[in-house]
């Protein structure tokens, strides 16, 4: 099965990716419905569904329930969502997930190992290959049934050249993650920004379809981001995109961060500096529930069991909560007063800690004042996918839905 193209002229190919992503945004349709939404000739339509249901890409669905009338009744046509799959491999700063979906986004294999930034790349880029081709042995998927191999990962990426420039405490040097792995698979290789990769799986499976312009906010362990315009995710001639996490807010006095500047939001609401706050004022005094907790003992407080701690309702913890909440919200309101976004779409693991999911928004709002939009704040649909939505979704757009063909 050839996924570049299927060998047919390119105009074919642009109409068939036309097809397949109106079926992916509304659901099955009849073929006239089809024609008239995209402006083509019935026949045109006909024949592209026609060759797509030869190769397997769509299939009929069934007739279309409508009121009784003259004429031969309308058979609907959809994607077969099974007839290829996607490997993911996702790595963030803690976790790194390794998946199998399908073209909807559907895992129906994953594996999590321990992002261990203290092999060499090669080494740990290999072993998670290792346990994807694994997968496909268990489902005895032939080659043909894989769509290509995607990899999201924290920091500045090159996806043109497959390159992971930094990988911010993860890999501090360039790592040609698409040549490191083409020398151990046939896949088609491709190579996103985490938080990109997941604005791309929001606009293709999620609440993005309906918005041309958005901001993606990514909160926990950092702060992460990325911009669409006009439905298209935002990046400049260089590949930059969108770093809400490091803007400066701090100026004077402000702590070091990873990416070497002083002070930017993320040293002051990640994870580790939620984390560092409550420590510097914990006592007895300041927040007796969580003291009797932890026993005393402040080096029982540490981000892998802050999904515990975190839920104590102790009003000293949940007061550096807000001090923190509202720098954020301060950061984020500022630029969506510069960017004016139809949403603001937000995930990550801070955001499902009880006290940051239920003030969120009154926060936001009184941060933005009178320029607060009722709705604005969307949370993901996708927020049970995180940890391999972006991965398929980059593979599924471009090799499938050619989203990304200018």
């Amino acid at each position: 099965m050839n996924y570049t193209g299927y060998n047919l002229p390119n105009v074919k190919i642009a109409n068939r990716s036309s097809i397949l992503q109106i079926l992916t945004e509304k659901g099955p349709m009849a073929r006239k419905d089809i024609a008239r939404e995209l402006g083509l000739t019935a026949a045109a339509v006909t024949q592209i569904c026609s060759e797509m249901m030869n190769l397997g890409i769509l299939k009929e669905i069934g007739e279309l329930s409508e009121e009784k009338r003259a004429g031969r009744k309308k058979i609907l046509i959809g994607i077969d969502y099974t007839f290829a799959y996607v490997l993911g491999i996702s790595i963030e700063i803690s976790i790194t997930t390794i998946s199998l979906a399908d073209l909807k986004g559907q895992c129906i294999r994953k594996q999590q190992i321990a992002t261990d930034a203290d092999i060499a790349p090669e080494k740990f880029l290999i072993e998670c290959l290792q346990i994807g081709k694994e997968m496909i042995r268990e489902l005895k998927l032939t080659r043909d049934r894989i769509l290509g191999l995607g990899v999201s990962v924290p920091g500045i990426v090159s996806r043109e050249d497959g390159v992971s420039i930094h990988a911010y405490r993860i890999w501090d040097t360039p790592v040609e993650i698409r040549r490191i792995l083409e020398l151990e698979t046939s896949l088609p290789i491709l190579v996103e920004n985490n938080v990109k990769a997941y604005a791309e799986a929001e606009l293709t499976f999620g609440a993005g379809r309906e918005q041309e312009n958005l901001i993606f906010l990514k909160w926990g362990p950092g702060v992460g981001s990325a911009i669409v315009i006009n439905n298209k995710i935002y990046h400049n001639r260089h590949n930059a995109s969108s770093e809400f996490g490091h803007v400066v807010i701090r100026r004077h006095g402000g702590k070091l961060c990873r990416c070497g500047r002083y002070g930017c939001l993320e040293t002051e609401v990640s994870t580790h500096a939620i984390r560092d706050a409550v420590r510097s004022r914990l006592s007895a005094e300041t927040m007796p529930l969580l003291w009797k907790y932890l026993d005393g003992d402040s080096s029982r407080l540490h981000t892998g069991n802050i999904r515990e701690w975190a839920e104590i309702p102790d009003p000293g913890m949940q007061e550096v909560f807000r001090e923190i909440l509202v720098k954020l919200c301060d950061a984020l309101s500022d630029a969506a007063t510069i960017l004016t976004p139809d949403h603001i779409i937000y995930y990550g693991d801070i955001f499902q800690l009880s006290y940051f999911a239920e003030n969120f928004e009154t926060v936001y709002r009184h941060s933005a004042g009178v320029g607060y939009e009722e709705g604005i704040l969307v949370e993901s649909q996708l927020k049970d996918k995180i940890s391999y939505i972006g991965a398929t979704a980059i593979v599924c757009n471009e090799k499938l839905l050619r989203k990304n063909d200018g």
